[in-house]
């Protein structure tokens, strides 16, 4: 069973966190000082990093969990993308043993040229392109 956790970042951003118990993904961590101590308070591994677009608020910790964590780094083909480790189109797809997850990847342009949203499982990880009340900042 997969259990998804919102952490607040910086003033008005979330990283999503969806974990197994275990292992966990982290979606977004542009600030990693939170999500560390999350994985750390409860005791879970970080497989994997899902980045949607290459803002810093986005991409900011990603050095940060690669070096601590080992974990792949799934991102939109952009160069400026730090420590990206699995360049990403819309129409690919990611698929991890621990947790066990496939989710397909969108293309989203619009808040970015290489935004992309990742689906699976119910869920929906798009970044800045769908707002609660709105569109992406567009």
């Amino acid at each position: 069973m997969l259990t998804l956790i919102s952490l607040p970042a910086f003033d008005d951003n979330y990283i999503w966190v969806l974990h197994d118990d275990h292992h966990a993904i982290a979606v977004d961590p542009g600030d990693p000082a939170p999500l560390i101590a999350f994985l750390d308070t409860h005791r879970l591994g970080l497989t994997a990093v899902l980045v949607t677009h290459h803002h810093r608020d986005h991409t900011g910790g990603n050095l940060v969990l690669r070096q601590r964590y080992e974990c792949a780094i799934y991102a939109p083909d952009n160069p400026r993308i730090p420590g990206a480790t699995h360049p990403l189109r819309g129409g690919d797809a990611v698929t991890l043993a621990e947790p066990a997850l496939h989710l397909d990847v969108l293309a989203t342009p619009g808040h970015t040229l290489d935004h992309i949203s990742y689906v699976g499982h119910g869920y929906l990880f798009c970044g800045d392109t769908v707002f609660g009340c709105g569109c992406g900042k567009l």
